[in-house]
């Protein structure tokens, strides 16, 4: 009986959820991942389905478990993984499979209208017995109608903020290496180039994959050819936006919002400049977190699981970045 493991940084119940999605035929279980890598190696041995979440665990205890076929993650980010040991090991790492693509594109949504209606100050006014006062003077909430969206990269994520955004009545332009075909014919999406998308775009939001190409990918240069009206949405890892040339941008007004559930270091650090902009909404790197989500996730990881158990290449390969 294949032996099934997964190391959670998650609530209790979301390795319960896991392990009661397992098949017939296969012995599931699920350990803390703060445990000391000596308690991992021991909890490997015979393992052959190591599931994740969070990506990441130490080379020296890949390197003793050798019966492992197949790592799976339970997060679309891999950025963590030592995607060239496991090539060496012979060990496939697969990701979720877009599976926290629905939970991902309703949080940048919701981030979108909260800065735009400035949802948080509204609340604030009310709770303070302020009623509207300065919260909403009818000339700094803005609608979503008519604008022009930029999305950088048109993944399973990138693809759903299109497609929910475009129901906004909104033109959507997308950056991306690889033409998404789907949405430039059902939503009417354009592909270009990046500087092209920063200097049109009212929305410029994040989904692409940290690598190295694109970390740093917003740097100064970037942020100086939005708009000053536009606002900037990072869900997908927060490397990718230099949050120096950022806050610079913020003090100096030539950004109008930003929205960030990610962070270059995390959790952030209580002196990040950032924090003290009102125009800076915050979410605690969550937005693919739901309860739906979960049940999802481990789904697609056991069908993944089922197929390699079967003697099937696994779905959704993490891939290692060239040379």
């Amino acid at each position: 009986m294949p032996k099934v493991l997964f190391f959670s940084g998650q609530r209790e119940q979301v390795g319960k959820i896991f392990c009661e999605g397992a098949p017939e035929g296969f012995a599931a279980s699920w350990r803390p991942h703060a445990l000391s890598d000596d308690e991992k190696k021991e909890l490997l041995k015979g393992v052959e389905f190591l599931v994740l979440h969070p990506s990441a665990i130490a080379g020296s205890v890949l390197r003793e478990a050798g019966s492992l076929r197949l790592i799976q993650l339970l997060s679309a980010g891999y950025d963590k993984m030592d995607l060239a040991l496991m090539a060496e090991l012979g060990i496939p790492v697969a990701t979720n499979g877009g599976a926290n693509a629905w939970a991902v594109a309703e949080h940048c949504i919701g981030m979108l209208l909260a800065l735009y209606k400035r949802l948080l100050q509204c609340d604030g006014s009310v709770r303070a017995g302020k009623w509207r006062q300065n919260a909403v003077t009818g000339f700094n909430s803005f609608e979503v109608a008519e604008k022009t969206v930029g999305i950088i990269g048109a993944g399973n994520i990138g693809r759903k903020v299109a497609s929910r955004l475009k129901a906004f009545e909104t033109r959507i332009l997308y950056h991306d290496p690889r033409p998404a075909t789907d949405i430039e014919k059902e939503l009417g999406a354009r592909r270009v180039s990046l500087d092209e998308l920063l200097c049109e775009a009212d929305i410029v939001t994040i989904h692409t994959p940290l690598l190295r190409e694109t970390r740093g990918l917003i740097g100064a240069r970037e942020l100086s050819l939005m708009k000053s009206t536009a606002v900037l949405l990072n869900t997908s890892r927060g490397s990718i936006v230099d949050e120096q040339a950022l806050a610079g941008a913020l003090s100096e007004k030539r950004i109008a919002g930003v929205g960030l559930d990610v962070f270059d270091k995390e959790p952030i650090s209580m002196d990040n400049p950032l924090l003290k902009y009102e125009n800076v909404l915050f979410s605690p790197h969550a937005a693919g977190h739901s309860y739906e989500a979960w049940f999802r996730r481990s789904s697609f990881a056991w069908a993944n699981i089922r197929r390699v158990a079967s003697g099937h290449p696994p779905l959704s390969i993490a891939v290692p970045e060239e040379g």
